[in-house]
């Protein structure tokens, strides 16, 4: 790594890592405020529920392989945090679309979360390629 060049990848992990925090509690408040408001059918509160405990049961470790994958260089841990992210945005794009109902908090939450994984994956990119690319002249 050129010391001259600011590696951001991390800072977006720590703050992707903060929002998503953020991102858990508003996401637990506004279905315990569906449950209670809203005429939910109990089967589909249910499941939707159950996909914010699935949620982060996968981000953690995604957020996890991201991290580690960038802190010793290796690509290996970035892949797997890749194949992680998978579903997690179509858990995403199904609560912004799909679930039984759609608020605007719903939607603004999963657009910035959207974003965030957009950003670290891409910067995830850059760093596979910085990584490769400074293994094969380091021999």
């Amino acid at each position: 790594m050129n010391p001259s060049q600011p590696d951001v990848g991390p800072i977006f992990i720590y703050f992707g890592g903060w929002w998503d925090v953020v991102y858990y509690i508003l996401n637990i408040l506004v279905f315990v405020y569906k449950g209670v408001q809203l005429p939910y059918p109990n089967r589909n509160f249910a499941m939707e529920f159950s996909f914010s405990w699935l949620w982060i049961l996968i981000e953690v470790p995604r957020l996890f392989l991201a991290s580690k994958g960038n802190k010793t260089e290796r690509t290996v841990p970035v892949i797997f945090s890749f194949i992680l992210s998978m579903p997690l945005i179509a858990m995403y794009v199904y609560f912004i679309a799909f679930q039984t109902y759609v608020l605007k908090i719903d939607q603004l939450t999963n657009a910035i979360a959207l974003i965030f994984m957009g950003i670290q994956m891409v910067f995830g990119i850059l760093a596979m390629i910085r990584f490769i690319i400074a293994s094969r002249f380091s021999a």
